[in-house]
């Protein structure tokens, strides 16, 4: 079994949040509840799709994509 790299992780970890939030008694806003699951989701793909592929390009994009925004 391949171990689970850092998008996989970090998505496991939105998820396990969640829950427990309400197990708490936290209640959260249906839009942000909706927010942290979207993103728990997408991460767990981008890790998913990672360990059969190259994301080197997409690591390269967002860099210069970031720094075009930051720069200014």
């Amino acid at each position: 079994m391949r171990k689970l790299n850092k998008f996989t992780t970090i998505g496991v970890i939105i998820f396990a949040i969640t829950p427990l939030l309400r197990g708490f008694s936290i209640q959260l806003p249906c839009f942000i509840n909706g927010l942290i699951l979207g993103t728990g989701f997408a991460f767990t793909l981008m890790g998913m799709y990672s360990m059969n592929h190259d994301i080197s390009k997409f690591k390269k994009y967002k860099m210069i994509f970031l720094k075009k925004c930051f720069n200014k």
